[in-house]
């Protein structure tokens, strides 16, 4: 009992002037570190799949949005989850209209009824667009996904296909990070002008296989119609990109279609020389920047 015939509590009790006091004892930093935790929410990240051939799918908040999507090949080996994704707003890029590169019935099954294809103005008129809900881009110009939120925003920049067909490559921007994906792009001038632009980028999505083709009007003249891996790793330095992700190879199919010899070997070597990283991804593989 205490001197006034009340109860005295039970366990230890701090006064307000001596939890203030044990306070300001505290190290700043402790308090500093504390306020910290609290106040800062988890920080929203960019993540990348590697789909197949010159394919990526990438998440950023509630947003997916689709690159380049096609199916396997007849037994090309693909996880059976590799297309599937849980945001709620959908969308698929196209830098160009070959089949390797776009495919009319994956892109309306992974979108449904409310996702939006969007495509370079250029190439959309030779694209099988059927109940495909379509926003066409402008070179340079940037694409917001979602039109009122913006967690994604992208733009189609110059790009030259090796057979004549209009093509973009595209940047992408979210939750911090900035990526460029080339599509087939072949070897052009304007790799330098689209770092100094959007640059640097977290990631560059690069082909690297240098094909050549030798079918129907398209004879071989020995001039690689996408980049070779010596040229992905100069593209590379030029766009300022901090990390070079192979794409487009690994298909060769003489005499019709051909591939340069070891390209990821090649790739590597290039880029070591330059002092570029270089990260392979495997189908399926999730990158998060």
């Amino acid at each position: 009992m205490s001197a006034t015939g009340t109860a005295a509590p039970s366990g230890p009790m701090l006064s307000r002037r001596a939890l203030v006091g044990a306070t300001l004892a505290m190290p700043a930093t402790a308090i500093l570190a504390s306020a910290t935790a609290r106040a800062e929410p988890s920080k929203p990240a960019m993540k990348v799949r590697r789909l197949l051939w010159a394919g990526i799918l990438v998440e950023v908040g509630d947003v997916a949005v689709f690159i380049d999507a096609v199916p396997p090949e007849t037994n090309e080996p693909a996880p059976t989850d590799l297309f599937d994704t849980t945001k709620g707003q959908r969308f698929a890029i196209v830098t160009h209209y070959h089949g390797d590169h776009f495919d009319h019935d994956l892109v309306q099954q992974k979108l449904g009824a409310n996702g939006t294809l969007i495509a370079p103005r250029e190439a959309a008129m030779f694209m099988d667009l059927r109940s495909l809900k379509v926003q066409t881009a402008e070179t340079w110009q940037p694409v917001f996904l979602p039109r009122n939120g913006a967690d994604i925003v992208a733009w189609p920049v110059p790009a030259v296909d090796g057979f004549g067909a209009p093509q973009s490559s595209w940047i992408l921007d979210g939750a911090g990070r900035r990526i460029f994906h080339g599509g087939d792009t072949q070897w052009h001038g304007n790799f330098t002008a689209i770092g100094r632009a959007y640059g640097p980028f977290d990631a560059a999505f690069l082909p690297i296989n240098g094909a050549r083709q030798n079918v129907g009007r398209f004879v071989d003249a020995g001039i690689p119609a996408v980049l070779t891996p010596e040229q992905a790793a100069i593209a590379a330095e030029q766009l300022r990109a901090k990390l070079i992700v192979p794409i487009h190879y690994g298909g060769n199919d003489p005499p019709s279609y051909l591939e340069i010899d070891h390209p990821l070997e090649r790739l590597q070597a290039s880029a070591t020389a330059r002092r570029l990283p270089v990260k392979t991804l495997t189908t399926g593989e999730i990158l998060t920047l």
